[in-house]
């Protein structure tokens, strides 16, 4: 089986119809990011949840905590956070959250 870019195997990218975001709106300090239900379904389908970096922010996102503050929380993972944003919100694993209420 071939293997996807969070590492796993046997992964399902979602329909290209997804909204474009600029790597400086998908990395604001502010962004807050969600799981989809195929992100959910992912999380819960791989065997190791922290394979990878993209795979152990994917498990952190609650919908609530902001990029920085996720950040503060493993900065280990910093240096490759863009890079997964980016391929977890390109494949619909994520969402950014709608706070202009």
């Amino acid at each position: 089986m071939k293997s996807n870019h969070l590492g796993v195997s046997g992964f399902k990218q979602a329909p290209a119809k997804r909204p474009t975001k600029s790597s400086a709106e998908l990395m604001s300090d502010s962004a807050i990011y969600r799981r989809t239900t195929l992100g959910q379904r992912e999380l819960l389908r791989v065997p190791d949840p922290s394979a990878t970096p993209a795979l152990r922010l994917l498990a952190r996102l609650n919908g609530y905590t902001d990029l920085r503050r996720l950040i503060d929380m493993a900065p280990a993972d910093a240096r490759e956070l863009g890079k997964a944003i980016e391929q977890l919100f390109n494949d619909g694993l994520i969402e950014l959250v709608d706070v202009s209420m």
